[in-house]
């Protein structure tokens, strides 16, 4: 019965969301032609050519919101996860939208269309979700309705739980209390289980239990076998919060292979769907960026053959994700030569193996764009840490702890250090510690926060000036 409530539910969901995106792509069309809001210089386009691509929407949209667990149904996800995997499937299905319709229809819709369709759909979807969140709080304020949770242990992560649970009502969760080693309680049942631990049966009989939530120390882990089973019997929801991740807490998780299930510790962010849908935001946005750019790419072509002798563009190694060495390219600031007069050496202020063309182009971050080519390929992203030299890393890695971790995503052009100043002859230490939290809370939406908070900032160097 539960099960199939569920998936009526499920269903329900599914329709009000599908009917509100094409509701959304039909206001959009209005806002934008029909209001007189927005000036239309080049003709009103048909509504049918619009109306004709609604199926194309909802098939892209519903798949996108499918694909990224949207309609899962999890009762520890909070509102803020909810909506960044809302976010993060809605900018896949509008870049994935734009690239179909650009490369398989002769019809060009308006950007300012676009804009108005993603927000309106976006701010649609939170709504319906806002909406529903309101009636199930409302339905779970009696305490008869929530699920009575027991802590058990005492971890680091018992706290920021409790403190958690406190904060999101939304989960339908009541914390009936914590059960700790030692308590004056203990020791009333299992002579094997010592202080608090021994007295778990009965607290849960006692207090009604429905969920029990075990958040022991690492050094308190093999209680929990003998706790396990004096509980068997127990009709009683049972998850545990591993004492691991703080080993090296870079995007930890559960994984499973083939039944065996699997702490991860540490693991890039970026695989799988994940890594797909990055790839496929990094080959648009810097196809696109490429070809607007062709006319600035040319006009720098010529400056710096006009202004100094060697190549055109300058080639660099320098190691990726993984590890991996890659050619970095970058427009040629330098005399012909520089490299090969001194060892290598780190960026600095004011280089005095800059050409004068080279002096504006760095400043101005422009040397940077043949990166986009890099993008392509696939040696790097529009958004990580940036790369380095072998020669730097080695250097690096002996004196900055967890350096290495820079590695386990792939190099980009800007990153969350360069939105924040960090860039060029400055701290290291701050640009290493922007990139590790850039790793650690990844997402799809920071990515596309970090691009725009690039262009919101430009490019100017500082450093360089």
């Amino acid at each position: 019965m539960l099960r199939e409530s569920y998936r009526l539910f499920q269903r329900f969901y599914r329709l009000l969301d599908a009917v509100w995106i094409g509701l959304a792509w039909i206001i959009a069309y209005w806002i934008r032609f029909s209001t007189g809001w927005i000036p239309v210089y080049y003709g009103v386009p048909p509504f049918r050519a619009y109306l004709a691509h609604l199926p194309l929407v909802l098939l892209i949209w519903m798949a996108a919101l499918s694909y990224g667990g949207v309609y899962r149904t999890r009762r520890w996800r909070t509102v803020g996860g909810e909506w960044k995997d809302l976010a993060r499937s809605s900018a896949v299905a509008m870049v994935l939208l734009v690239s179909i319709v650009y490369l398989s229809t002769k019809v060009q819709f308006s950007r300012i269309f676009y804009a108005c369709f993603l927000c309106l759909a976006l701010a649609g979807l939170l709504a319906i979700r806002r909406i529903f969140r309101f009636l199930v709080h409302r339905s779970r304020q009696n305490a008869p309705a929530s699920k009575r949770v027991l802590v058990v242990g005492d971890s680091a992560f018992a706290a920021p739980f409790l403190e958690k649970v406190g904060r999101h009502p939304e989960a339908g969760l009541k914390v009936c209390g914590q059960l700790r080693d030692g308590d004056p309680d203990g020791d009333r049942r299992d002579p094997g289980i010592p202080g608090g631990y021994g007295a778990l049966r009965e607290v849960l009989l006692a207090e009604k239990i429905d969920i029990v939530v075990f958040a022991l120390a690492l050094e308190d882990a093999w209680y929990l076998k003998e706790m396990l089973r004096g509980i068997s019997d127990l009709a009683v929801d049972i998850h545990v919060i591993p004492d691991v991740f703080p080993i090296l807490p870079l995007h930890p998780g559960i994984e499973e292979f083939d039944g065996i299930p699997l702490v991860r510790v540490r693991a890039s962010p970026q695989q799988g769907a994940a890594s797909l849908e990055k790839r496929i935001v990094d080959v648009v946005l810097a196809g696109t960026g490429m070809m607007a750019l062709a006319p600035l790419f040319l006009i720098i072509a010529l400056a710096i053959k006009a202004t100094s002798r060697g190549p055109l563009l300058y080639r660099q190694l320098r190691v990726g994700m993984d590890g991996r060495p890659f050619s970095l390219i970058k427009f040629r600031t330098m005399r012909e030569g520089a490299e090969q007069e001194n060892e290598p050496v780190w960026s600095m202020r004011k280089d005095p193996r800059r050409t004068r063309l080279g002096a504006f182009l760095r400043r101005y971050s422009l040397d940077e764009l043949p990166q986009l080519w890099n993008v392509i390929k696939g040696d790097m992203s529009l958004v990580g840490p940036r790369p380095e030299r072998p020669e730097f890393i080695r250097e690096f890695q002996k004196d900055i702890p967890d350096y290495i971790l820079r590695q386990k995503v792939k190099s980009g052009l800007t990153g969350l250090a360069q939105v924040r100043g960090w860039r060029g002859p400055t701290s290291l230490e701050k640009r290493v510690e922007c990139d590790i939290q850039y790793i650690e809370g990844w997402s799809l939406g920071l990515d596309l926060k970090i691009l725009w908070l690039t262009l919101w900032k430009g490019f100017v160097n500082k450093a360089e000036q």
